[in-house]
């Protein structure tokens, strides 16, 4: 049976909450300086070379966030997963639901027979 020590679920539930968090707000600053380039850009005579380049990095950097956001919900569903298993399952309350199901697929069994 896979188990998490019971005195460190407050602390995993709380730590996954804010990582959410830390992210969502990564990507909405990440989003509001795009849109502040973009007025600013409006306002000022840059080549179109220099503003391609310059929106192009910044949607990069708002992909890596999305693709790092993406592993964060891979590492909540296998912590689900855990849990679910674990005789102290009902103490991780606090963790994050997993809407999509992705606690059950394939790949996050997988990983589990590999812990």
């Amino acid at each position: 049976m896979y188990n998490f020590d019971a005195n460190s679920i407050p602390a995993l539930t709380e730590n996954t909450r804010a990582a959410i968090a830390a992210a969502d707000d990564a990507l909405l600053t990440n989003t509001q300086m795009l849109s502040t380039i973009l007025e600013s850009v409006k306002a000022s005579d840059l080549p179109i070379n220099v503003t391609q380049d310059l929106y192009g990095s910044m949607l990069e950097g708002a992909n890596k966030l999305l693709e790092g956001r993406k592993q964060l919900q891979k590492s909540v569903a296998t912590m689900r997963a855990i849990a679910k298993h674990s005789p102290h399952h009902e103490r991780m309350y606090g963790c994050p639901t997993d809407p999509m199901g992705l606690a059950g697929t394939e790949a996050t069994k997988s990983r589990l027979r590999a812990v």
